[in-house]
């Protein structure tokens, strides 16, 4: 396997920087200290570097490496299916000729990517590739053609979404203790095995990143990505339970180094951390202490962000596909694809939350009043409208019908103010007409 390029100093600086405020909990790192903190990406190392390897954890005391299918549902199960094998790390298609992956990995013109598994079983030489300048990306076109493809994900919606991530590399190979306490686990090399991992989407890093924390906080099979991450894909539901692709692999907080006697130990490692009190981060003449705090500082995995590039991929391969209510959004991109809307307006969803969830307003079922929220406001219109009583508020009728019996009753005003409150029924979805074809 060829060695891939090192990353210039300018280019952890960068990183850094926008690293920063992510790796900042509430009550943690204080700011002196998270103005130092460096990035490492996948492969910034002389020697032959281990491969990408995503350890979960439940909270035990040891990492595992999920590399069986075993624990992933029938929509993941598909997205295993499309991993293709490349340089040792992964390319996921995006259409019949085209993968995407990471730069910084490197490419040769003799590369090629191999699936042992799924649709597009066999390998596949390379042709040529081009680099985005605002990101990490990298689109590779293949001789050949691919029969399956990844959906991507256009509309910006990742924050508080839980992302399915995959990689490749070693298992867990020792842990990481500060006095009597466990920090985290380092990997052992590569055995070209694929493995996968789950963890919430935190929010974004700079205009073209996506990240999250390795913080061990209940959640089953949490992803942490060790030293060599790079290029795995992340796949996240968009408002209609899609799993699209959000995020390409790019690194983890790191390396770090032990303290002796107030100073870094000759020697920095990389690992997954879930926190970094008492260790160094940053490479050698370069580190910054992190002192124990009763919050944990964890570490944090960072992503190339798909929906902020979009637009460079659309000059790669051709997105133009069936655009149905003619907004000017492809119905693979649209938030309300029988809809128009070419504004895509997410203001949020169930309740009052503010944040995107993926389906426009233009189509969200159950708001009626128009505003992108689902809530008690739009229950108590559509209550009056069903009643015959003045309803100033109620605004878009064809966003009533959460059931898709063809009516707009008390009903719907039940379902909604149920799942307004958390309770969300069977009956209840995107079944207004708006939503639907």
């Amino acid at each position: 396997m060829k060695r891939p390029s090192i990353e210039t100093a300018r280019h952890r600086r960068e990183t850094a920087r926008r690293v920063r405020s992510a790796q900042r909990p509430t009550g943690g790192i204080p700011r002196r200290a998270a103005g130092s903190l460096a990035l490492v990406l996948g492969l910034a190392l002389a020697a032959p570097p281990l491969s990408q390897g995503v350890l979960a954890s439940d909270g035990s005391a040891f990492a595992t490496r999920l590399t069986s299918t075993t624990g992933l549902t029938a929509s993941e199960l598909e997205l295993y299916d499309l991993l293709g094998r490349f340089r040792g790390f992964l390319g996921t298609p995006i259409d019949a000729t085209h993968f995407i992956t990471a730069q910084h990995i490197g490419i040769a013109a003799s590369d090629t990517i191999s699936f042992s598994q799924g649709p597009n079983v066999g390998t596949y030489s390379i042709t040529s590739w081009v680099d985005d300048a605002g990101s990490d990306l990298r689109i590779v076109e293949i001789d050949g053609a691919f029969q399956a493809w990844a959906a991507l994900n256009g509309s910006g919606y990742e924050a508080n979404r839980t992302a399915t991530i995959f990689g490749r590399g070693g298992a867990g190979q020792s842990q990481v203790f500060v006095g009597p306490e466990l920090k985290g686990w380092t990997a052992a090399g590569p055995d070209g095995q694929i493995s996968w991992g789950r963890n919430v989407v935190t929010g974004t890093l700079g205009p073209s990143q996506i990240y999250a924390r390795f913080e061990i906080n209940g959640l089953q099979q949490e992803a942490g990505l060790t030293n060599g991450d790079s290029g795995g894909p992340w796949f996240a539901p968009d408002g209609l339970g899609i799993l699209r692709l959000i995020g390409v692999s790019y690194g983890t907080s790191g390396p770090y180094a032990l303290d002796v006697g107030g100073v870094p130990s000759g020697s920095v490692f990389d690992a997954a951390l879930v926190d970094l009190g008492g260790l160094w981060i940053g490479t050698a003449g370069n580190q910054v202490f992190i002192p124990e705090n009763p919050v944990n500082v964890p570490s944090v995995i960072v992503a190339s962000r798909i929906s902020d590039r979009i637009g460079w991929i659309s000059t790669v391969i051709d997105l133009s596909n069936e655009d149905t209510d003619r907004d000017g959004v492809a119905n693979e991109f649209d938030n309300c694809p029988f809809k128009a809307n070419a504004d895509q307006a997410d203001n949020g969803g169930l309740g009052f939350v503010t944040t995107p969830d993926g389906i426009g307003n233009a189509c969200q079922c159950g708001d009626v009043t128009g505003e992108g929220q689902v809530n008690d406001t739009d229950a108590a219109f559509i209550k009056r409208y069903a009643l015959g009583l003045s309803a100033p508020l109620f605004l878009v009728p064809d966003n009533c019908d959460v059931t898709g019996d063809g009516t707009c009753n008390g009903s719907d005003a039940t379902l909604i103010r149920h799942a307004a409150a958390g309770s969300v029924s069977p009956l209840f979805g995107q079944n207004c007409p708006n939503a639907r074809p």
